[in-house]
């Protein structure tokens, strides 16, 4: 199912609904080039989280960046919290930050040396994301569309970003400010900044910051990298 919340382009600042985001990419993304290279070929992926379906991002990379450039974009943006090993799944392979040979049998696992182009081989295909293998954030990837053009010295640029969704207060409904991670999944898990004091878990050191992001409110993830 494709995501139904709003977004805002990256480039220009369009609040667009995500039904409209393709289209309006389509041409906004060679509309802000960068003014100098040679054109090459970057390929447009859709970043979503099965789970909390709200959360989306657009990317666009550079066809020849290593899997590495993708898996680091992904942490500073949405993930990072204690350098947790993170993994591309493709098939049969799976692409590891960190290879350890006692626990990935070895003629399976690679390194994420390997080029984006080379792991997304047709458009339409979706690849899966891990980040942390004990409190496991997953993700999907999807190829969207192919094209040349420039995008400077950077591998990957964001294209759009999902809008923040409202969270509000178990108690009094006003926006919440710090969720417990102890309640994860339960609506009486977000608080504002008076009622996080006399929350039922009755440990307020372990709040964490509301953040844009699916791994909010889970390990230590503050939003910062």
């Amino acid at each position: 199912m494709a995501p139904s919340q709003a977004g805002i382009c990256a480039l220009c600042g369009g609040h667009l609904a995500f039904a409209d985001m393709a289209t309006h990419l389509s041409t906004c993304a060679p509309a802000h080039a960068a003014v100098s290279g040679a054109p090459i070929k970057l390929l447009q992926l859709l970043v979503r989280c099965p789970e909390r379906s709200d959360y989306w991002l657009v990317l666009e990379a550079k066809a020849h960046a290593k899997l590495r450039s993708l898996d680091s974009f992904l942490r500073q943006i949405w993930l990072e919290c204690c350098g947790h090993i993170s993994a591309f799944e493709v098939e049969d392979t799976t692409y590891l930050s960190h290879l350890d040979p006692f626990e990935h049998d070895a003629t399976q696992a690679r390194s994420m040396e390997a080029s984006i182009g080379h792991v997304f081989t047709s458009l339409g295909q979706t690849i899966g994301y891990l980040y942390d293998y004990g409190d496991t954030t997953t993700l999907e990837l999807r190829a969207e569309c192919l094209r040349e053009g420039r995008i400077g010295r950077r591998s990957i640029r964001l294209l759009a970003r999902n809008d923040a969704p409202l969270h509000v207060c178990g108690v009094c409904g006003r926006p919440a400010t710090a969720i417990c991670p102890y309640c994860l999944g339960d609506a009486g898990a977000f608080c504002c900044d008076e009622h996080r004091r006399s929350h039922a878990c009755n440990e307020p050191e372990s709040f964490l910051p509301i953040c844009n992001s699916p791994r909010m409110g889970v390990c230590g993830y503050t939003g910062e990298v």
